[in-house]
């Protein structure tokens, strides 16, 4: 990982706003909702691969998969 993050503001799976506040502010020690959110493997593996570990999913997309998650 980089010493700042790179500022991916799209969501990888549907293009939308990801909300990212480290993406927006520069730094990594920013609070965001995603520090709270659970994303599963299968979510996470939807991700292209060029995108992996790059962008961050969105709130919506992480609360769609998770009836899923909670399912499997």
């Amino acid at each position: 990982m980089g010493a700042e993050p790179l500022p991916n503001l799209r969501c990888p799976l549907c293009g939308g706003a990801n909300g990212c506040v480290p993406a927006r502010s520069g730094r990594f020690d920013a609070p965001c909702w995603c520090r709270d959110a659970t994303f599963s493997a299968a979510l996470l593996a939807r991700v292209p691969e060029p995108l992996r570990d790059v962008a961050c999913v969105c709130a919506a997309c992480a609360a769609a998969a998770a009836p899923r998650a909670a399912a499997s």
